[in-house]
């Protein structure tokens, strides 16, 4: 299939900030919705979240949701795959980016939080450097929008103990871990709660053999006045090989187990105590 036309008019709208052009340009012009409007061949989705709030993404669903034809992409051998948001929302740009990766990169919290309600299955999506969207988000987010998503869906995000699934471990690319991106982003408290989540992190090393741990210490910034000493410290203390000892019941896990209607009560501390699922989230 050759390459899809650009639709400019858009992204301009959307660049001087005129969501609401760009939104009547799709209501006028509802089959213009799945072509890219960049380079990059961002779709309309992907711009929608640079707005950093929830409503123009949330129009555009509406928009999709009215629509009877989709542009052919793939073959569409899911059923549940042809319905018109969903399809959409899978749509990547030329970097491999589902509209959740972007969300996460530019820290629009409410849009993550839509996204994961209506389609789960993009927390597993990946791009071309092999990052699911909880992966870039250690790198670029905020720790709440890195808590949010793996409490709210954690059958997607850990195992029945507690450990983050092999698929948001490393990215593909260089072996990178998401611990040791959280600390390249210098997101520290992202960095501590992925080691109360998972403290086995701190021993992953990428292609050129640096763990976390190494890569914290190459890094004189993270130890300038801007951040507190506190972090840096605990992390630190983290990732040095002596043992914990975890007793306190996992939240989350206790949640998962019991509507996946298991009897096994997993032990577990750390930060995954403090993760209680709201209600209304992560429940179909």
């Amino acid at each position: 299939m050759g390459s899809l036309p650009i639709i400019g008019i858009p992204y301009r709208a959307a660049m001087s900030g005129n969501w609401k052009s760009m939104l009547h340009h799709y209501r006028e012009r509802v089959l213009d919705v799945p072509f890219p409007v960049t380079l990059s061949e961002d779709t309309a989705l992907h711009l929608a979240v640079y707005s950093k709030q929830e409503q123009p993404l949330k129009d555009l669903l509406e928009i999709v949701n009215d629509m009877e034809f989709l542009v052919p992409t793939e073959s569409l051998q899911n059923p549940l795959s042809s319905l018109p948001e969903i399809e959409f929302l899978k749509r990547k740009n030329k970097f491999g980016n589902t509209v959740l990766h972007e969300a996460t990169i530019y820290g629009n919290y409410e849009a993550v939080v839509l996204l994961v309600e209506r389609c789960e299955d993009l927390l597993k999506e990946t791009n071309n450097y092999g990052e699911t969207p909880l992966f870039t988000a250690a790198g670029f987010a905020e720790a709440e929008i890195v808590e949010f998503l793996i409490r709210s869906k954690p059958e997607q995000c850990v195992d029945v103990n507690g450990h983050l699934l092999s698929i948001h471990i490393k990215r593909t690319k260089d072996d990178l871990s998401i611990l040791s991106n959280a600390i390249r982003g210098q997101h520290f408290e992202t960095a501590l709660l992925l080691l109360e989540l998972d403290a086995s992190l701190h021993k992953l090393k990428d292609n050129d053999g640096v763990t976390a741990l190494q890569l914290l210490a190459q890094m004189p910034t993270a130890f300038e006045s801007g951040f507190p000493m506190g972090i840096c410290a605990r992390l630190i203390h983290c990732c040095l090989p002596v043992k914990r000892h975890h007793k306190v019941k996992s939240q989350v896990l206790e949640t998962w187990l019991k509507e996946s209607k298991m009897l096994e009560r997993n032990q577990r501390g750390g930060i995954l105590k403090y993760l209680k699922v709201p209600k209304g989230i992560g429940h179909n």
